[in-house]
């Protein structure tokens, strides 16, 4: 079922049902970008207060409760703010328990710091070795620092990068020396960076999407030349066909659920 609010009824029915539902309702796990506490009184009857915590004791919450041991798919909305070992230094504990993640949605993330490497391997160290979708999106990068997040994913195969920032500061990175499969999907949105482009299609384990969805991508002869011998499908659009260019960015944003 896919259908959050029934599988949430459902487990309200019976101690088995609950049991059975909870991994499911329990998949997908959201820290919003800025600590935001609001309270609301409690309900007459309820046994449950109305309130709302900023998201470190919404994380200490669901590690206490062992739900973060279910959760798959995990958004992260930094609101601008430099990934860093200092501003995820709260989120880090309950980040370790996260054992069994396979899609991660990066948002707003400034990724330009000294301490990537340190910062990747101690916020999604547990990950390396299940993650198979990656999501970065409007993240100030630059091409080098991406490439090696998507580097550092072994089993990888879906990847979607949405309109980064940043190209122009070069903060030094390891070097690359493995690759994972890459052999999903690829979603590039204005990359604005022919670095990156160029980069991802040299990725030492090559690539191998089978689908591609390229929107407003200047240089893309790379990619497509890399991904010849495994690509079926493809979806090019620079503006849609007898529209305007705002009708097309809302026609990208509607594809790829912005």
């Amino acid at each position: 079922m896919e259908d959050p609010n029934a599988l949430k009824a459902c487990s309200l029915t019976c101690r088995l049902l609950f049991g059975a539902t909870r991994p499911i309702i329990h998949q997908r796990a959201y820290f919003p970008p800025r600590p935001v506490r609001v309270e609301h009184p409690k309900p007459k009857g309820s046994l449950f207060s109305r309130r709302r915590v900023d998201p470190e004791a919404r994380l200490v919450d669901a590690n206490r409760s062992g739900l973060l041991r279910y959760t798959r798919h995990l958004t992260f909305q930094a609101g601008g703010r430099f990934f860093n070992p200092q501003n995820m230094q709260p989120y880090l504990p309950h980040l370790r328990s996260i054992a069994n993640l396979h899609t991660l949605t990066l948002a707003h993330c400034d990724f330009r710091v000294h301490s990537l490497t340190q910062v990747l391997d101690e916020c999604f160290g547990t990950s390396t070795n299940t993650l198979r979708h990656l999501d970065i999106r409007n993240a100030y990068v630059t091409g080098q620092q991406l490439l090696y997040i998507i580097s550092q994913f072994r089993l990888l195969e879906d990847l979607t990068i949405i309109s980064p920032t940043g190209a122009h500061f070069g903060l030094p990175v390891p070097a690359i020396t493995q690759s994972p499969p890459l052999r999903g999907t690829l979603v590039l949105v204005q990359p604005n960076s022919r670095e990156f482009s160029d980069g991802l299609a040299t990725l030492p384990g090559g690539l191998n999407f089978r689908s591609l969805e390229l929107f407003r991508v200047n240089d893309s002869q790379a990619v497509l030349d890399a991904c010849g011998h495994s690509m079926t499908s493809i979806s090019y659009l620079w503006y849609e066909l007898g529209g305007s260019e705002s009708e097309s960015n809302s026609h990208i944003r509607a594809h790829i659920g912005m």
